[in-house]
């Protein structure tokens, strides 16, 4: 895909009793449709920790904001039997992440759903600290990162979206810096990261996390 990738990121809260039977709609019925209008799933996650199980966020990748506009007279709404609602927005990537398609290799049980606030003339700022001060530790201890992005419209505060895969919710903890599991870190990477992750909580307004599980086909 190009360089003027947009993705669409859809939330949709299905019936209590829906949940199952709209994964599979998802991969039976609106991802075959979806590619072939040249869309590109990157990923589906459901709630585990932060929202409830029928809670599901979407991100899907198009060439441009023309083809997601061709794509939507072609693909039908979700049935109404299986949602309760749904919203969707438009993010552009704004770092080396994500890549399309995502590799195998690369995918992960569990995925960190992180939002961020932050002043919009931080953000090369922002995806410095991120890009060469965090994920480096963090993939060193098997983490991996989906991708980040920010809305298409300008705000302010502007939001940022970050995706990080392990393997577990225990992952996750021993992914934290404050863990015990940080000893035996590269110690050139922490040392490399230490400055870079207090310039991101210096200008992060606003943070907060939910841990979701990964549907993949």
């Amino acid at each position: 895909m190009g360089t003027n990738m947009i993705y669409e990121e859809r939330r949709t809260l299905t019936h209590t009793k829906s949940a199952e039977d709209y994964l599979e709609y998802c991969k039976s019925d609106l991802w075959p449709r979806l590619r072939a209008e040249g869309g590109q799933p990157i990923c589906l996650l459901s709630g585990l920790i932060g929202d409830p199980a029928n809670q599901y966020l979407q991100v899907t990748g198009f060439e441009d904001v023309q083809a997601w506009d061709t794509a939507q007279s072609t693909i039908a709404p979700s049935p109404t039997s299986l949602v309760e609602s749904e919203s969707v927005r438009l993010l552009r990537p704004i770092a080396s992440r994500p890549k399309s398609p995502v590799p195998e290799e690369d995918r992960r049980a569990v995925y960190g759903c992180r939002r961020f606030y932050i002043d919009p003339a931080d953000l090369s700022d922002f995806v410095n600290s991120s890009q060469n001060g965090i994920w480096p530790r963090i993939e060193s201890q098997g983490a991996g990162i989906l991708g980040l992005w920010t809305t298409i419209a300008t705000t302010q505060p502007m939001e940022v979206l970050l995706l990080t895969g392990y393997h577990s919710p225990t992952h996750w903890e021993e992914t934290r810096v404050t863990s015990t599991q940080q000893a035996d870190v590269d110690q050139t990477l922490r040392r490399q990261e230490s400055p870079l992750r207090d310039r991101r909580v210096e200008i992060s307004q606003k943070t907060w996390v939910r841990l979701m599980r990964a549907h993949w086909v």
